[in-house]
């Protein structure tokens, strides 16, 4: 496996074993992660990252280490693994069970993209039911315990679609199994609210803040999985994949894919990343 981990201050090739099998993220899936995206060996909006771990360990009642020790495991790894383009994993743990020290995990490994032809034609999604509803944390957290989106997005890979969206027993939509979705309709961009308890993603956030100096109209609102199924466009945003348009949801074609306001949100993220990530 290609790549580096650094455990706890040790670096160590990915498959090594490293953990002790007490640890709480290993025992109970207590802990957190965040997936980020190396550009030329910088982090793209790694602040931000950090900051969200923090305040989700606050969730989960417990203290991770201070932000700047964690940006410089992130750092220190991505210096050893020698990737310029990569993907970088942070998870943390609170550790055994009656020891002070959390554990800290940094994974870096090569950058893979989805396919082109998904970026130039768009992906196909299909709407899964949310099982985590009300007011369950573990919402609004990016959280070891990930099985409910792990197993959401199986259900479309049997489909044969390549994201899972998540609807909630309103009939409204949540988010994608493994990325934040925005659509288009008519001159307005909309995205759900996060009242409806997901995750706050960080390329979600910036696709806003561009929106905002676009003057692009855009609501953070309820979207009824009715009114996605005829959007003009929509996409999917992660820190992996940046902005991955949709072509279809439940066999619901959408409009021209990639579409205006996609490809023009597209370009400004771009320009964001080489701006700040050099």
């Amino acid at each position: 496996m290609a790549g580096i981990a650094w455990v706890n201050g040790r670096l160590l090739l990915p498959e090594e074993p490293a953990i002790s099998p007490l640890d709480g993220g290993f025992m109970y899936g207590e802990g957190l992660f965040e997936t980020m995206r190396a550009y030329g060996g910088k982090i793209f909006r790694l602040s931000q990252h950090l900051e969200r771990l923090i305040v989700s360990a606050a969730e989960l009642s417990f203290d991770p280490p201070a932000a700047q020790n964690l940006a410089g495991a992130v750092e220190e790894a991505l210096d050893a693994g020698g990737l310029d383009d990569a993907v970088v994993r942070l998870s943390v743990t609170p550790g055994i069970a009656g020891s002070p020290e959390p554990t800290v995990v940094v994974v870096v490994r090569p950058l893979a993209l989805p396919a082109a032809d998904l970026y130039a034609k768009g992906c196909h999604a299909v709407s899964v039911p949310a099982t985590q509803i009300g007011g369950s944390p573990l919402r609004r957290v990016k959280s070891l315990n990930y099985l409910d989106k792990l197993l959401a997005q199986r259900a479309a890979d049997r489909q044969g679609a390549h994201e899972a969206i998540l609807v909630d027993p309103d009939g409204c939509v949540v988010e994608g199994a493994m990325r934040n979705i925005f659509a288009v309709l008519g001159d307005e961009l909309v995205t759900p609210p996060l009242s409806r308890g997901f995750l706050p993603g960080i390329t979600r956030a910036t696709v806003l803040e561009i929106a905002e100096k676009q003057r692009i109209p855009y609501s953070e609102r309820d979207l009824p999985l009715t009114e996605l199924h005829g959007a003009d466009e929509a996409f999917l945003t992660s820190s992996v994949a940046e902005i991955l348009p949709v072509a279809a949801i439940d066999g619901h074609n959408l409009g021209r894919v990639p579409g205006r306001t996609t490809i023009r949100l597209t370009g400004a993220y771009r320009e964001a990343v080489a701006e700040e990530a050099g």
